[in-house]
């Protein structure tokens, strides 16, 4: 059943990555969310040991997420805050599933590095551009999203799990995407990256977390 629905997932993903680069909005807005919908079912139905309920939670959070920034206007508006938090809950979620599932120091260290060069190269200017946005107060939630994002993605990398560890890469890279097409300009082809990344992302924290159980 969980490959199954894996599969499913893959299949509905993709349609909505046409949606978006086909500018198919109300199309998007159905595909998007029903993508995590069913990577929740997946993780429902999965064997991933003590680490279930914040898998699962992690997924739900990552729905609501993407139903706030559906509804966001493309400001620093209440239904983008609100998916940024929900966002925020999703990491710590994910935090503690990879506590659970265990860490390597010399992994660790190595997610260290690859989330430090990647927020050297990107962070300063997001934040000068959420500074312009919307005030130094708004600049420091960005920067305490950030650090939350990038604890995560050490953690990810810190399991040893190789495919978790991609998929906690590519969540940091989706999200400096989003940031960076909101605060410093947009990029050919953006949105889709964005989407692509994000996908992939949460789908392969979930396939190695199940295949480490």
């Amino acid at each position: 059943m969980t490959v199954t629905l894996l599969v499913v997932a893959a299949v509905i993903a993709l349609g909505d990555w046409a949606a978006v680069h086909l500018r198919l909005f109300r199309v998007e807005y159905v595909l998007k969310p029903l993508t995590l919908a069913v990577l929740v079912a997946a993780a429902a139905v999965a064997d991933l040991g003590d680490a279930k309920p914040w898998v699962v939670a992690a997924l739900v959070f990552g729905l609501l997420g993407d139903v706030g920034l559906m509804l966001s206007n493309g400001g620093t508006d209440r239904p983008f805050l609100a998916g940024l938090g929900s966002f925020l809950l999703g990491h710590v979620c994910y935090l503690v599933a990879f506590s659970i599932a265990g860490l390597r120091g010399v992994d660790v260290l190595a997610g260290v590095l690859i989330t430090a060069g990647i927020a050297a190269l990107t962070l300063p200017a997001v934040l000068r551009g959420a500074t312009r946005a919307s005030g130094a107060a708004f600049a420091g939630v960005v920067a305490g999203y950030a650090a939350v994002l990038a604890a995560m993605t050490t953690l990810a990398v810190g399991t040893g799990l190789w495919v978790t560890a991609a998929g906690g890469v590519l969540f940091l890279a989706s999200d400096t995407l989003i940031a960076r097409q909101r605060f410093v300009g947009r990029i050919p082809h953006g949105d889709l990256a964005v989407i692509a990344t994000y996908h992939v992302a949460q789908a392969l924290t979930l396939i190695g977390l199940i295949g480490a159980a």
